[in-house]
């Protein structure tokens, strides 16, 4: 019986573990680079826009599928930014326009409903 009330707080305790926020500097002390610094922005945005959820369960879905759709459209300009390898670029240009083409989709979707929470999906001019 012990053991088993043990198991959900171990879980519990690796899950917060796993989601606490990156460190401000790399493992070796040193300031982060600006794409370290760029991809660290972005992934906070993400994060942010996903964690309001409204109580209808398909809005829930398009707000949270919209900011982690314009986290990967940011993430993907980052490589273009700094990245230099060819394959990784394309598939960020790829990236791009498969996620922005969603992102269209949801915007629309949204749009076209009644508002039935606020709008904000925390990802305003990060399209």
């Amino acid at each position: 019986m012990r053991i088993a009330m043990l198991a959900p707080l171990a879980l519990l305790s690796a899950c917060q573990q796993a989601e606490a926020p990156a460190a401000s500097a790399t493992e070796a002390g040193a300031p982060l680079n600006a794409a370290q610094q760029a991809y660290t922005d972005a992934n906070a945005r993400m994060h942010e826009g996903m964690a309001s959820i409204p109580a209808d369960p398909d809005e829930a879905f398009m707000r949270g599928m919209l900011a982690h759709h314009r986290g990967a459209v940011e993430m993907a300009r980052v490589e273009l930014e700094h990245g230099t390898d060819p394959e990784a670029r394309a598939l960020a240009e790829s990236i791009i326009a498969a996620q922005q083409a969603e992102i269209d989709q949801m915007d629309a979707w949204l749009a076209a409903r009644p508002a039935t929470s606020p709008a904000a999906d925390g990802h305003a001019g990060h399209h």
